[in-house]
């Protein structure tokens, strides 16, 4: 293949890269991040191959040296160090397909980077590609509007728009980068209708902006545009016309601030349900949200391992054994800081973060340097990075954003003036057969080991779970093909297998040989993911709940007790221990951990109430009177486990107390008085149970032909 062939190839590739965030794989598991995510990987690793190919033919596709490089060469091998002695160093590798990062993810950013900066080399080309963004962002603003108008569903619900993003604050930052980058193609035109085109798909972008209702990536808009204003201003000499629009611009954004600032508390911002998200900002709304829990945990997590950290996607461990009780009303499981800098010191540690903020650094550094950047592009760029940045506060990267801002890092190198490029391997014309060889066969493996099996595992995942959600048993073998091997998605395929497997357990058309294949299927997978990963509290609390739904409750005590050990304060798996320790007879042990699940936090409605259970059945009624009565009359009346407790008492008067209320409050629910018909027959009270019986039948004809029959059967001395 000539030198010019694999040239088109990689522009091509590189051309194409900004429409994959529009990609939504239907057809595969996490749809809005498994497609992007492949696709972007396939682009990168051909192009990097003919890109290697070209390089080493040609040197002037050498990539040049700039201190960003080098900051992002540190990083990546800090990274490596970080997920190698990772806690889970497998899937600091490979990630999952909820999110589609990992170690994997970084080594195509930085091919991506390299093979961007190195051959595009022009203002032209350049120029070329940022429209080709912005075109996209177009579509993209398009999608939403239709959105917006109700004629495509918004995926995560509500009115905050998405995008195919799947996500509004993932929608968020990916406009701002393109508000950015029409402004900066604006100002650069001369065009009139080209002005006027990326005006409008600015002003469009601006508008999905506002209805994603982000307020991480819009008020990091504001400041960004804050920041262009007064560096403008700053770098522009008196008189010159520039500098009078800077502080026009700077003067309208703080008047406008301060306009919404004194009217926020008005009736028409606060029923806008996008304004009043940014009317409502306060320190007393941030304490209810995951993230004022979440980032103590990972300073603390920090503090534990301050050096390389715990590796990329290991903030779970972190989130698991620093579990703030105060969250029950939060998310159960956090895998995210839900800060990009917490997140960095967490995956690598005190190097991970320093090495990252190297990268900013040195791109701030080559900016304002740079001599190749016009005063207003520099502005534009650090008017972008600061938003970036700001907004990273609040929220983690992901592939659309990671994309945008590897090019932001592409563009700024390839403006870094007088550098020398790189060598690549050796300039002898010997080697280079050999070499253009081994990079093919290498680039089919990565293909093979990247893409395609981990594709293969994702479909076959979906087609488990497809099968369940219509309805369908399926066969062994389709349950089988997910779980074989160790994958990048097995963790995954066996959580959501393990699930359908228990819905099946309670289904009469699920022959038990099958059910009984899955069980040891399962069962098997949950041993060979703990033997891979014995410090998961999630997989061995998963783990416990599916052997007690197989009434192995011995077994999932065993688990149970590994996962507390684990996640010492999570009350999701004391509850669970607490369960199945009764079922397993072992009331005093049952009592013990729910008293501890109690008392961690004791503002926890549930773990008051199942404690109050526990207390009830151990015999000691002065302390469960004393905490169920100050339970909501509600909870005590409609919760089937305190009749079932009840039960196990054999208080079957209380039962007939509780089943009549229940009727008294829900009388269009005929299961409350089968319930007390058969209190009633507990207590020998027939002839009631016969009259409520009769009270079914008026309520419900088609019940007539059972009622006649359990009337006759009551009526003849025997409980039917």
């Amino acid at each position: 293949m000539s030198n010019n062939q694999l040239k088109y190839i990689v522009l091509a590739g590189l051309f194409a890269i900004p429409f994959v965030p529009l990609i939504v794989a239907k057809s595969l598991f996490f749809p809005f991040i498994t497609g992007k995510a492949f696709v972007f990987r396939l682009i990168v690793e051909i192009i990097f191959a003919c890109y290697l190919v070209l390089a080493i033919r040609d040197k002037s596709y050498r990539p040049k040296f700039s201190w960003i490089l080098g900051a992002l060469a540190v990083f990546l091998l800090v990274m490596a160090m970080a997920d190698v002695f990772a806690v889970n160093s497998f899937k600091a590798f490979w990630s999952n397909y909820e999110r589609m990062e990992g170690y994997v993810t970084l080594l195509h950013l930085g091919a991506f980077f390299l093979v961007m900066s190195s051959v595009l080399k022009t203002k032209e080309i350049w120029n070329k590609l940022l429209v080709t963004t912005v075109g996209a962002s177009a579509i993209m603003a398009t999608y939403s509007f239709f959105q917006l108008a109700g004629k495509i569903n918004i995926n995560q619900g509500g009115v905050r728009v998405d995008g195919t993003l799947g996500n509004a604050s993932y929608l968020g930052i990916y406009m701002v980068f393109h508000i950015f980058f029409a402004s900066f193609l604006f100002i650069k035109s001369k065009n009139l209708w080209s002005k006027i085109l990326l005006g409008l798909v600015g002003l469009a972008d601006i508008i999905i902006l506002y209805f994603t209702a982000t307020r991480g990536a819009i008020l990091g808009f504001i400041g960004g545009v804050l920041i262009s204003l007064i560096y403008l201003l700053l770098r522009s000499e008196k008189g010159d016309g520039i500098r009078k629009i800077a502080g026009m611009g700077l003067l309208i954004l703080i008047i406008f601030v301060g306009i919404f600032i004194s009217v926020k508390n008005t009736s028409f911002i606060q029923k806008n349900s996008v304004l009043s998200r940014f009317a409502s900002l306060s320190f007393s709304e941030i304490k209810t949200q995951g993230r004022y829990f979440v980032w103590p945990m990972a300073i603390k997590g920090f503090i534990e391992k301050p050096i390389l950290g715990w590796g990329q996607e290991g903030f779970n461990f972190v989130f698991n054994k620093y579990y703030d009780p105060r969250m029950y009303k939060q998310e159960p499981w956090f895998d995210r800081a839900h800060d990009t800098y917490l997140d960095w010191l967490i995956a690598g540690g005190a190097l991970g973060l320093l090495s990252y903020s190297a990268i900013i650094f040195y791109l701030f550094y080559y900016t304002i340097k740079s001599s190749e950047l016009e005063k207003r592009d520099k502005a534009i760029i650090l008017g972008l990075v600061s938003a970036y940045l700001f907004n990273n506060i609040f929220v983690f990267d992901q592939i659309s954003s990671y994309i945008l801002f590897f090019t932001v890092l592409a563009f700024v190198h390839s403006n870094v003036p007088g550098t020398k490029r790189i060598k690549i391997f050796s300039d002898s014309e010997k080697w280079r057969p050999m070499i253009e060889a081994l990079i093919l066969i290498f680039t089919i493996v990565v293909i093979y080991l990247v893409i395609y099996l981990p594709w293969q595992q994702n479909k076959n995942l979906l087609t488990v779970l497809s099968l369940n959600n219509q309805g369908k048993i399926g066969t062994i073998m389709e349950y089988t093909k997910p779980l074989a091997g160790y994958g990048m998605g097995f963790p995954e395929s066996l959580e959501h297998i393990s699930q359908t497997t228990m819905s099946l357990v309670t289904n009469p058309s699920v022959p038990v040989e099958l059910k009984q294949k899955l069980f040891d299927l399962v069962d098997g997978a949950f041993k060979k993911n703990i033997e891979k990963v014995p410090d998961d509290a999630r997989y061995r609390l998963f783990y416990g709940i599916f052997l007690s739904r197989f009434g192995w409750y011995g077994r999932a005590v065993e688990q149970l007790v590994e996962a507390q050990k684990l996640s010492p304060k999570k009350q999701g798996i004391d509850l669970e221990l607490t369960s199945n320790l009764l079922l397993d007879g072992k009331t005093k042990e049952a009592l013990i951990v729910s008293k501890y699940a109690y008392e961690v936090e004791p503002s926890y409605e549930e773990t008051k109430f199942v404690y109050g259970l526990i207390l009830m059945v151990a015999g000691d009624k002065l302390n469960s009177d004393k905490i169920l009565g100050t339970m909501p009359e509600t909870k005590m009346i409609f919760d089937d486990r305190y009749v079932s407790m009840l039960l196990v008492l054999k208080q079957y008067d209380q039962i007939i107390l509780v089943a009549q209320k229940r009727i008294e409050l829900d009388p269009g629910n005929l299961q409350h008085r089968i319930t007390l018909v058969a209190a009633y027959l507990q207590t020998e009270r027939r002839v009631e149970a016969v009259q409520t019986i009769q009270e079914i039948i008026k309520l419900d004809p088609t019940f007539k032909e059972k009622g006649d029959y359990y009337i006759k059967e009551i009526q003849a001395g025997r409980n039917p």
